[in-house]
């Protein structure tokens, strides 16, 4: 009998072995488990703060370019209308009776008192004739005003029309690009 005794106890002992060295297997394969399902965790969470920021970077960028397009469509739609309203200004400066004419020439003369020669369009040819010292040099192709010239030619005041309105509208056009921080 002390064999068998002896071989019971290498069993149980075996037994309890084997069954220790599989609870410690079992902890670590739960341990892993755990780690694995929290790194999982983390990456999942990573990844969702990414793509958030990501679509949160898009709305933005969106956003910015929905802005930037209206701005564009606001400034073509004012400069469409400031051209609009210089060639009106122009038709209605060009259709003036020759009395109104006439007067607005006359302040275009007083304003640059020092100049030798005058040009105007073939219109107002004969008012400018008629109301001005000056040298009549010739006729332009403008709606209406002078260009006046001193002695040697070396400077030159255009007071056309054209000229006077294309320097307004470039002006509102340079505000209108200011205000719309273009």
């Amino acid at each position: 009998m002390g064999l068998e005794v002896v071989v019971k106890d290498v069993l149980a002992r075996g037994e309890e072995e084997a069954n220790r060295i599989r609870q410690e297997g079992m902890d670590e394969a739960n341990a892993l488990i755990v780690g694995a399902e929290n790194t999982a965790r983390q990456i999942l969470e990573e990844r969702r703060e990414q793509a958030s920021l990501q679509i949160e970077r898009r709305k933005n960028r969106e956003i910015s370019s929905a802005n930037l397009e209206v701005k564009r469509s606001i400034l073509n739609t004012r400069k469409e209308l400031l051209d609009k309203v210089y060639n009106e200004a122009l038709e209605a400066l060009s259709a003036l009776s020759e009395s109104e004419r006439e007067a607005i020439i006359k302040r275009l003369l007083e304003s640059h008192a020092d100049s030798k020669r005058v040009f105007s369009n073939s219109n107002d040819e004969s008012i400018v004739k008629r109301i001005s010292n000056l040298e009549y040099a010739g006729t332009i192709l403008c709606a209406g005003g002078i260009v006046l010239e001193n002695e040697d030619g070396t400077v030159i005041h255009d007071l056309t029309f054209n000229t006077l309105l294309g320097s307004v509208r470039e002006t509102s056009l340079k505000q209108l690009l200011e205000i719309l921080n273009v």
